[in-house]
């Protein structure tokens, strides 16, 4: 019967000691979290977007310039400085005349890549989808790259 006990013996011994392991040195109440969790900050500050070199940054912009050929007006933003951004308004510009000189496309404007600088982020890419465009008008706006300060 010596060898019976002596495996006895070791399972408690064993088990006293992995629950010494697991619980540690924990008080007996148990692990207590005081405070609010983190959360993660989506910026280091204001987002905002940027028509070109030397223009200020604008933060939800009633309307702003993409390059020299898109013209986004009227905007109404639903969200902004989150991973994207985005806004109904109108657009026009030299890439869609004579047809849009006199009215503008109805657009929902979506504002992306953010790029974070400094104390900053800035909207680096857009895509404008016009009511009423025809399909090769529209690759054109898919994918629109945004001025990025380089500070």
């Amino acid at each position: 019967m010596r060898p019976l006990n002596a495996a006895l013996g070791t399972v408690a011994l064993t088990a006293g000691l992995l629950n010494g392991l697991l619980c540690g040195c924990a008080d007996p109440g148990g692990l207590k979290v005081a405070g609010p969790a983190q959360t993660a900050a989506p910026t280091a500050g204001p987002v905002q977007v940027v028509e070109g070199p030397g223009q200020p940054p604008l933060r939800r912009p009633a309307s702003f310039v993409i390059g020299d050929s898109v013209r986004l007006t009227g905007l109404r933003w639903r969200t902004w400085g989150g991973p994207t951004a985005e806004a109904t308004g109108e657009v026009s510009g030299n890439w869609c005349l004579p047809a849009c000189r006199a009215t503008p496309y109805l657009a929902k404007v979506t504002l992306g890549g953010l790029v974070r600088k400094d104390r900053s982020a800035y909207y680096g890419r857009a895509e404008v989808v016009a009511d009423g465009l025809p399909p090769e008008q529209h690759r054109e706006l898919r994918d629109l790259r945004l001025f990025v300060p380089q500070r």
